[in-house]
């Protein structure tokens, strides 16, 4: 079975969702492809857990200045580091499930968990049922380049999920 599309979008991660969903609301046929983690790099193990970190230290510093600003605080203070990477966890799972979420509930939007083969001279992750672009595709995969990737594809292909 193939399915066509008028846009992709590879990857969940800044700039993905929001161009996915903008070319879905516009009328387009639009697949969106995520091999991992919704929200890409940024909301899973960069930008979100790193502030959440970093607001926990912070909470833990003005506590443990308190009597700098006229606070008098009884006792020793300490860090509980299970509950501060609970937390983090916690706001990560948040956001990774809003996007999730969002994406999900798209109308004409359509989300391809699979890893897409961008060494191929067309993109690929199996010979069976594919999918087909006729028009657009864009990347939001991160960091990672694909030296030998072709610049513009004429056609993409990649397994529709069971």
């Amino acid at each position: 079975m193939t399915e066509k599309y008028d846009a992709i979008v590879i990857g969940t991660g800044q700039s993905g969702p929001a161009l996915a969903v903008r070319l879905a609301n516009a009328g387009r046929k639009t697949a969106i492809i995520e091999r991992k983690l919704f929200g890409g790099t940024c909301v899973n193990v960069g930008c979100i857990p790193t502030k959440t970190l970093i607001a926990s230290a912070r909470a833990a510093h003005v506590a443990r200045h308190g009597a700098d600003f006229g606070v008098a605080i009884d006792g020793k203070i300490t860090v509980d580091m299970m509950r501060v990477k609970a937390r983090k966890d916690s706001v990560v799972r948040q956001s990774n499930e809003g996007v999730t979420k969002w994406l999900g509930k798209t109308p004409n939007l359509t989300v391809l968990e699979v890893t897409p083969d961008l060494k191929a001279p067309v993109l690929s992750a199996s010979t069976r049922d594919c999918w087909r672009r006729e028009r657009s595709s864009s990347t939001s995969a991160g960091g990672r380049p694909c030296p030998t990737c072709p610049a513009s594809p004429k056609t993409a292909t990649s397994p529709i999920p069971a």
